[in-house]
């Protein structure tokens, strides 16, 4: 996810208690990657190590593309989500995404409960969070 607000200020409010609700600690690369070295390692490092990512795909920043794309080549399930399909580029929109409604005033809490279940669905289920898997089935 982007680091800037407003959507770097989601980390707080929405992704780290929907990560720890599934049961998992969550990494953001700015908090709990990032010290001296090449910066792409720790990346890739990170991901790697990651049992499942979460992907903020609002306002189509290009190093959460390059990020989800180094998940999607070492088959590492992803959950997506997004303000709105015009967020989504065509070459994901067969990947099923989650997306919020800032004008509803329960959108954060509603956005956490959908985040948790659906990372728990990709650790149960992570045929179906992984890119190539899904490819090979159509």
């Amino acid at each position: 996810m982007p680091f800037a607000p407003p959507i770097g200020s989601y980390y707080e409010k929405i992704y780290d208690p929907a990560i720890r609700k599934a049961g998992l600690t969550p990494v953001r690369a700015d908090n709990d990657i990032f010290g001296t070295g090449k910066i792409i390692e720790q990346i890739w490092s990170g991901i790697n190590k990651a049992r499942v990512l979460v992907a903020e795909l609002t306002n189509r920043n290009p190093n959460v593309f390059y990020e989800l794309g180094l998940a999607h080549a070492l088959q590492k399930p992803v959950v997506l989500v997004a303000c709105s399909d015009q967020d989504v580029p065509f070459d994901l929109r067969h990947i099923r995404v989650i997306y919020y409604d800032m004008t509803d005033p329960f959108w954060g809490q509603k956005l956490v409960e959908k985040i948790s279940e659906n990372i728990l669905s990709a650790l149960k289920n992570p045929d179906e969070a992984i890119l190539p898997r899904v490819l090979e089935r159509q």
